[in-house]
């Protein structure tokens, strides 16, 4: 039962995150290999948003009954990205017929590559 609650709350978690992410909720695609420089590039644009954790830790988006402050470090203490840089107006990848998506060199779904740290970021900041 104790799995299963776990299961459910990083499920929900990550759902969260994504949806925290504004105008991108629904483009949860990032690009693993581009440069921090084409990271801050891309959002110049008017497609490309940044997704920061830390902010995400400390908006209202955050799920109640964790501690945000330990959720952060956690998170960068165990290999977290700062944050994402996605498209705003489109899936990135979507109707591709790539067969390496997902690969670890290219595109990724957020929730597939950092769904399992967020939800053991959440496990070990719960609040009492």
């Amino acid at each position: 039962m104790m799995k299963r609650s776990l299961a459910l709350a990083t499920t929900a978690a990550t759902a969260l995150l994504v949806a925290a992410a504004g105008p991108a909720s629904a483009h949860d695609c990032y690009n693993v290999s581009r440069s921090d420089q084409g990271d801050a590039s891309a959002t110049h644009s008017d497609r490309w948003v940044r997704i920061s954790v830390v902010e995400f830790a400390h908006s209202p988006d955050f799920p109640p009954g964790f501690d945000p402050d330990c959720f952060v470090g956690y998170w960068l203490g165990h290999g977290g990205p700062e944050g994402f840089t996605t498209r705003s107006d489109k899936t990135i990848g979507e109707g591709s017929a790539n067969p390496n998506l997902a690969d670890g060199h290219g595109l990724e779904h957020i929730e597939d590559a950092w769904g399992a740290l967020f939800g053991e970021a959440l496990g070990a900041c719960a609040l009492p």
